[in-house]
């Protein structure tokens, strides 16, 4: 069988795993699993050429991605331009094709040889990044999705729903009617431009389509960066080293290790290693959507800055320039440390020719930066201020500058072995990829985040969030690392190999545990996972709602992860189907109006039901009220129940129902949902209603009885008519 043909059994075959696993319908699976191929692989031609990527599977993957993340800057330029959706789109594959024709199409040549280096390696790295492939797939079969993981999912999934249905940029706040901010929108834009064009759902393309994509792409340009900077060390060294997140200097690793093993010591006891392995942040095991994609975006540049002189320097000018769009840190982190990595080029040649690339990269990110934010429709909800010694002075705060030393240390840990061994690398060309790694450090260190949302109340994290411009620093100082092992590789004896091996083995092992543990907990016990949200019985309720002309309230703004201790932040109202929430994030968002929401809040939390409510929902177009029957809501509620369960009930205003022609949209499938699919057992049941019950006082649920169905059609329903 010829290549294309392979490729087309194997998208075939994809698609009916993805239907099978996920029950989405195999004809937009197979449109979504083609739309990445066509906008990812052969739009990519035009950042990577097709004679690069022809030979290696490795170069071909990132070549997908890479084209799957221009064309999703297209999709948000089309918008932002007020164009059809997918103008610019179709715009860049119309040129792919016309510039390389049929070899755009050709797949790579697909060429397996087996070995033990690359089985450990491959095992390792599988390893590695399986936890954030299992919480996807976790959260992916069904109309919607049955949990979450990572609070920030759902806000994630919230902006894919809102490009779903978005005419601008930047696109409506979901989670807060009439908000609209400034966002990294890039890697939503992409989940929603393939459920755009396929007709899938969200969730199902993010979950079993991009996020095993993204893993595939991160070990795909750990390859790369590996060949290119140290092809003389063992593949089964190299790769896993360059997918170790930890320590990550974000959260405190020496510190919190050296205090468990002292208790382990003190204690004569192993039970608190047992809470250090389950510390899932801090061994970066539990990677946000976002911070994935960033991740491949890390790798694949640096690996593109190393291969440029064979492949040119706009596959890296595009990754580096345009990060920001898909993760503003990261994106701040690698233009800072290309920055200073290429000044410090330019110091050892003594020339002005490595600056030159610098430009390409500024123009890149300039052009990314004003088109979404310095011009942007909305108002600047941040701004940078000079703060020297910023993150240092957190550090210092939280236990002392010295344990951030020891992190670093421990980062650098390979490359101090290879030193005390007196070989030298004559070329000095580690050099640049550990002034890559401090520009980051400096820039966070010189400036910070001020918050221009202040006077609007919101409990706002965004100012210490400005410290996640070191995440990519790990990342950088193992690329460093291996670079030195890599230059030095062959001249060293097989002691000092040895003792290299041993340093990466340590480095590797503990996080590679962690992460297998995880992972375990994931196919086990998921309810155990990182910030776990059972959405099964909410998505119940929200399901008799149509997501067209509909406005819902609650009475419970609380996100039910970690026994309900985040306040004000209900984000599965409009991430499960796509509703639109009258006002339901006072954490991420905050407008001139958030304060007035918060008051009519309020109403909803009352013993009573009032005028008020009336008024409120009169004023502001209230179509469906959603009540938490465990947590403060007025009673009795004088409105059409739409649905009741022991957890919640469903209300409709008769006085601002949808019009008839609003009803019966592509989300409004009661009537062919599985009760015994979407509600949760008893067990979990009573687990949820007793973590509320810890934050308030419970109240007696009104009206129908437990687990009953008011109004609720069978077939085709139409809750607003």
């Amino acid at each position: 069988m010829t290549r294309p043909g392979l490729a087309g059994a194997a998208l075939i075959a994809a698609a009916v795993a993805i239907s099978s696993y996920a029950g989405a319908e195999l004809i937009r699976s197979i449109f979504a699993l083609a739309i990445v191929y066509c906008v990812g692989y052969v739009t990519g031609s035009l950042l990577v050429h097709p004679t690069h990527s022809r030979a290696s599977l490795s170069v071909g993957v990132v070549r997908l991605i890479a084209g799957c993340l221009l064309t999703a800057i297209a999709f948000l330029l089309s918008l932002r331009l007020s164009l059809p959706w997918f103008s610019g789109p179709i715009g860049l594959l119309a040129l792919a094709v016309i510039y390389h024709r049929r070899e755009a199409f050709v797949p790579p040549d697909v060429r397996v040889t087996l070995s033990w280096d690359g089985l450990v390696a491959g095992l390792v790295s599988v390893v590695l990044l399986a936890p954030p492939v299992l919480a996807a797939l976790r959260m992916a079969p069904g109309e919607f999705p049955p949990v979450f993981f990572n609070v920030d999912v759902p806000y994630f999934l919230e902006q894919v729903h809102a490009l779903v249905g978005a005419d601008r940029f930047p696109p409506d706040s979901l989670g807060v009617v009439d908000g609209r901010r400034a966002y990294h929108f890039g890697v939503p834009a992409l989940a929603a431009l393939i459920a755009r064009g396929s007709g899938a759902e969200p969730h199902h393309v993010l979950f079993v389509i991009l996020v095993p994509t993204f893993a595939a792409g991160i070990l795909a340009a750990a390859v790369v960066l590996a060949r290119a900077i140290g092809p003389t060390v063992p593949s089964s060294v190299a790769v896993p080293l360059l997918l170790v997140p930890s320590p990550g200097l974000w959260y405190e690793f020496s510190q919190a290790l050296v205090r468990t093993l002292w208790r382990v010591w003190s204690e004569q006891s192993l039970e608190a290693l047992d809470s250090l392995s389950t510390s899932w942040e801090m061994w970066g095991v539990t990677p946000n959507v976002q911070n994935f994609a960033a991740q491949f975006i890390l790798l694949a540049g640096l690996g593109a800055v190393a291969n440029a002189p064979a492949m040119g320097w706009r596959l890296p000018s595009f990754f580096l320039g345009s990060a920001i769009i898909f993760k503003a840190p990261v994106g701040i982190a690698l233009v800072a440390g290309f920055s200073f990595a290429q000044a410090c080029r330019a110091a050892m040649a003594r020339s002005l020719r490595p600056l030159i690339p610098i430009a390409s990269v500024a123009a890149v990110f300039g052009v990314v930066y004003a088109t979404f934010w310095i011009v942007s429709p909305v108002r600047a909800e941040l701004r940078a201020v000079v703060s020297p010694l910023f993150q240092l002075g957190h550090a210092s705060a939280h236990g002392g500058v010295s344990w951030f030393v020891f992190d670093v240390a421990w980062l650098l840990l390979p490359a101090l072995v290879v030193v005390l061994a007196g070989r030298k690398d004559p070329e000095k060309r580690s050099l640049p990829l550990l002034a890559f790694a401090a520009g980051p450090f400096i820039v966070v260190n010189l400036l910070r985040l001020d918050d221009l949302r202040r006077d609007f109340g919101i409990n706002s994290m965004t100012e210490d969030d400005w410290r996640q411009v070191i995440l990519p620093v790990p990342f950088l100082i193992h690329a460093f690392v291996l670079s030195v092992v890599g230059r030095r590789w062959v001249h060293l004896g097989a002691g000092f190999r040895s003792a290299v091996v041993f340093v990466v083995l340590i480095a590797v092992i503990a996080p590679g545990a962690v992460a297998a543990r995880y992972a375990g907990v994931l196919l086990k016990q998921p309810d155990r996972g990182h910030e776990f949200a059972d959405n099964r019985a909410l998505g119940a309720a929200l399901a008799v709602i149509p997501t067209k002309d509909s406005l819902v309230v609650t009475n419970d703004l609380r996100y039910p992860a970690d026994g309900f201790r985040r306040q004000d932040l209900q984000l599965q109202i409009p991430s499960l189907f796509g509703h639109q929430a009258f006002a339901v994030n006072y954490m991420y968002e905050a407008y001139s109006f958030s304060e007035d929401r918060r008051k009519l809040q309020g109403l909803l939390e009352a013993a009573y039901w009032t005028p008020a409510i009336d008024e409120a929902a009169r004023t502001h177009g209230w179509t469906h009220l959603v009540i938490r029957n465990d947590s403060p809501h007025p009673q009795p509620i004088p409105l059409d129940r739409v649905f009741d369960s022991p957890l919640y009930s469903v209300f409709r205003f008769t006085t601002t129902q949808s019009s008839p022609a609003a009803v019966g949209s592509r989300h409004d499938r009661a009537g062919s949902l599985d009760e015994d699919a979407i509600m949760p057992d008893r067990q979990l049941l009573r687990d949820e209603t007793s973590h509320a019950r810890a934050a308030h006082s419970p109240r007696r649920a009104q009206g129908a009885g437990a687990g009953s169905r008011i109004d609720r059609p069978r077939a085709n329903p139409r809750p607003g008519g």
